[in-house]
């Protein structure tokens, strides 16, 4: 499948770290559990959606004091505590709270001091979080979510998505490499990251799991103009290049960096290159100016993607 999917629930239960991720209306549901507390901890039947929705639990430990991960024995200290689920529940900012037993829960931000940008976590409808960067949703928004957007890019490579060695410019929160490395014909993902914030973010964000876990995937910190150059000639059988909006991308849109992703690509090579609406008056100059580049560069048959709000190329 080109989407992500959410974790199963666990069979039976198990040793988990005592730790969870909630947004507003999860935890509205958990709250809605104080009705049920006693003087002694007990196990509750769910399921209950944790994690942004990323994970199902079949059953809860609910506290006298709030509410844990069942977790092989019961915990002293709840997760979340009743008068915190209260505060998340009234969160007007609908942020993404990381909840730890023994600590007040965190909104999951940062702020990088190698770009100088905020970034949050920002829970979606029925799918994975997003990431405001710098004020700028890292995901189309507008009437899709992270996941459709994601299954568009990977979908611009053709109806079974992307194959062999996949290259994936500006990682962001790793929905695209998750994806790709999910998929039989996909053989390696190699991404790079600029921001060391972002990669907290990623260490924080439960839909993010796999960036760390998956053998198929090589992340790489820095910036992808310095980092390109280091990588062998024709290493790669597609390249994902998803940078952010011009004005925050650096040089990701000039002609020298296409000529090192033209490089790095094997004869008939595909790259897809995110841009933005083409409908847009602004997206829309961009366009023209990209495609235009991507030619000088040696690329060949650059179309537009509609779909996927950008360009696909192949090298020749």
């Amino acid at each position: 499948s080109l989407a992500l999917s959410p974790a199963p629930a666990p069979a039976e239960p198990q040793l988990f770290p005592l730790l969870f991720v909630l947004c507003r209306r999860e935890a509205l549901q958990l709250a809605g559990l104080r009705a049920q507390a006693a003087a002694e901890a007990r196990l509750v039947d769910g399921p209950f959606v944790i994690d942004l929705g990323f994970t199902t639990r079949q059953q809860l430990l609910v506290l006298p004091t709030g509410v844990a991960l069942p977790a092989g024995a019961a915990s002293e200290s709840p997760c979340v505590t009743w008068d915190e689920l209260d505060e998340i529940a009234r969160d007007k900012r609908d942020s993404a709270w990381e909840c730890e037993a023994g600590y007040k829960p965190v909104r999951i931000e940062t702020f990088s001091e190698a770009t100088n940008r905020h970034a949050k976590l920002l829970p979606v409808d029925n799918g994975c979080p997003t990431a405001v960067l710098a004020g700028f949703n890292m995901h189309r928004m507008k009437g899709t979510n992270p996941v459709a957007d994601t299954k568009e890019k990977l979908s611009a490579f053709g109806s079974l998505g992307p194959s062999g060695t996949v290259l994936d410019v500006c990682t962001g929160l790793g929905y695209t490499s998750i994806a790709a490395s999910r998929l039989p014909g996909v053989e390696r993902v190699t991404t790079i990251e600029l921001d060391p914030g972002m990669v907290e973010m990623q260490r924080r964000n439960p839909w993010s799991r796999e960036l760390f876990t998956s053998p198929k995937i090589e992340r790489l910190l820095g910036d992808a103009t310095v980092v390109l150059p280091g990588l062998h000639s024709g290493a790669f059988s597609c390249v994902c290049h998803d940078p952010p909006m011009s004005s925050l991308a650096g040089d990701l849109y000039g002609l020298q960096f296409y000529q090192e992703l033209y490089r790095v690509l094997r004869p008939s090579g595909r790259l897809f290159h995110y841009i933005g609406d083409p409908d847009s008056k602004a997206s829309g100059q961009l366009f023209k100016g990209v495609g235009a580049r991507l030619r000088e560069a040696g690329f060949a048959d650059v179309k537009l993607a509609k779909d996927a709000f950008g360009l696909i190329a192949t090298r020749s």
